[in-house]
């Protein structure tokens, strides 16, 4: 099977297992871009196993979430998620 090309913005990825890329923003002074070095094709694997995924329960201390940040309009929201299959993760 060919490699796929080399791409930062559509790179390979594990569907449900989080972001595959972080691009830069658009008012961002460096720019970065993929080089394709012939390593690429070692690197993906087709026939690799899938991460299984992992359920736990866990008990919450609260059910709110407080929040300092300048950026957010409010102090306090209501979140009863950890994460999600998107790879969002809050510790």
């Amino acid at each position: 099977m060919p490699a796929r090309p080399l791409d930062p913005f559509s790179p390979h990825a594990l569907k449900g297992r989080g972001a595959a890329s972080n691009p830069e923003g658009r008012f961002e002074s460096v720019r970065h871009h993929a080089e394709d070095d012939g390593w690429q094709s070692a690197l993906l694997d087709e026939d690799a196993p899938r991460p299984r995924t992992e359920v736990a329960d866990e008990r919450a201390r609260s059910v709110i979430s407080r929040n300092d940040s300048p950026d957010i309009a409010f102090s306090q929201a209501i979140n009863p998620y950890r994460g999600c299959e998107h790879g969002m993760t809050y510790w």
